[in-house]
């Protein structure tokens, strides 16, 4: 059992890592694209909890428990931490590839050596199949799972005020031409940040009574996510809400005020352009473009060009890809991601009433709309 007992001290020197880094606050419930890295989506998740405690808490007690038990001969007992350990598994790295869509080094490393030291366990001292050793351990299994899913959730967004976040410039390509001004401002009435409709790309009535602003990244989960809370909130509250989007590349090749850790994501920088040319070249199509660029799985950049250009037309879309106007709104948008993000890394960014921000994406679609309204005080 010497191999089986090196395995658990791994898994119990990785849990007390992920233990120690959530006490001291390098993991939050934050949930969204750009935090540090894709430990940050995964462990900030509500998957990552069960009724406020950490999971790393389990695994850590488990983990020791494992250990003393390598140095008594295989029975049930230890066999049944082998079923668990299979269980645990396959459910978490389940979570973590269809759930998620994100993935901890960590967390796969804890998994793994627990995988490996169920094989050694069996290999031992050979498959015990009676009902009490399976059952017990897929019953806790399933406890965990079920507290998990209805249990409370955890808080897995930020709520920032803009007037406490680094300055905002005024940016003439966000406030250029005709139409309606939308003005944000903080408790104390400073004007923190204006933006013009016929400026900027918009989702939405252009006369509804409240205006949310939205920066996202199309290659980002979280946002697409967002998307459908907003989708929902707009549905439920007809007339009422528009939203102005802003696609903000979390990829160095065109936002230089990434954090290290952050991991670029492939074709953000490019469907930002498509999408912002197609927004010149035909803001009544922007939509289904928006719709379009969200899909999943992340089409090339030919392929969404192609598509953009069949929606736009071809060449408006090569004459708006060359305006420089596109790359002028590009960079207001990472200026603005450069102040909302020295606060909180997380993507989407939602801008509100009173200047407040929302980093990174609710619980629920249901606790989105509820915090929405609440904010805006719609009736």
């Amino acid at each position: 059992m010497v191999f089986a007992r090196l395995l658990a001290f791994v898994g119990l020197a990785i849990s007390l890592i992920l233990v120690v880094m959530k006490a001291t606050g390098k993991i939050t419930s934050v949930v969204g694209c750009g935090g540090e890295g894709s430990c940050a989506e995964v462990l900030g998740s509500q998957w990552s909890q069960w009724f406020g405690i950490p999971v790393s808490w389990f695994s850590l007690v488990f983990y020791l428990g494992l250990l003393v038990l390598t140095f008594r001969p295989p029975g049930r007992v230890l066999a049944g931490a082998a079923w668990l350990l299979l269980g645990a598994a396959a459910w978490f790295m389940g979570l973590q590839f269809f759930v998620l869509e994100a993935f901890c080094p960590w967390c796969l490393a804890t998994h793994l050596s627990g995988l490996a030291s169920a094989v050694l366990i069996f290999w031992k001292g050979g498959f015990c199949r009676k009902p009490i050793t399976v059952l017990v351990p897929l019953g806790l299994l399933g406890v965990l799972a079920a507290g998990q899913i209805y249990g409370p959730k955890p808080k897995t967004y930020e709520v920032t005020n803009e007037e406490r976040i680094a300055e905002r410039k005024e940016v003439k390509v966000q406030i250029a031409g005709a139409g309606r001004v939308i003005t944000f401002k903080g408790p104390s009435g400073k004007v923190v940040k204006t933006y013009r409709l016929g400026s900027v790309p918009l989702l939405g009535s252009p006369v509804a009574p409240h205006v949310l602003v939205k920066y996202f990244d199309y290659t980002c989960a979280s946002c697409r996510d967002m998307e459908g809370d907003l989708e929902a909130l707009i549905a439920a509250y007809p007339g009422q809400i528009a939203v102005i989007v802003l696609p903000t590349p979390l990829n160095r090749s065109c936002n230089p005020y990434l954090k290290p850790g952050v991991p670029d994501h492939a074709r953000a920088c490019e469907f930002a352009r498509l999408a912002l040319a197609a927004w010149q070249a035909s803001p009544a199509s922007f939509p289904e473009v928006h719709e379009l660029l969200f899909e999943r799985p992340i089409q090339t950049v030919e392929s969404a060009q192609k598509k953009i250009g069949e929606i736009v037309g071809s060449e408006r879309l090569e004459a708006a890809l060359a305006d420089p106007t596109v790359e002028e709104l590009l960079k207001a948008n990472l200026e603005d991601y450069r102040s909302l993000s020295a606060v909180n890394a997380k993507m989407p960014k939602l801008v509100m009433k009173g200047a407040r921000t929302m980093h990174g994406l609710a619980s629920s679609t249901e606790r989105f709309i509820e915090f929405i309204v609440t904010t805006l005080e719609i009736r």
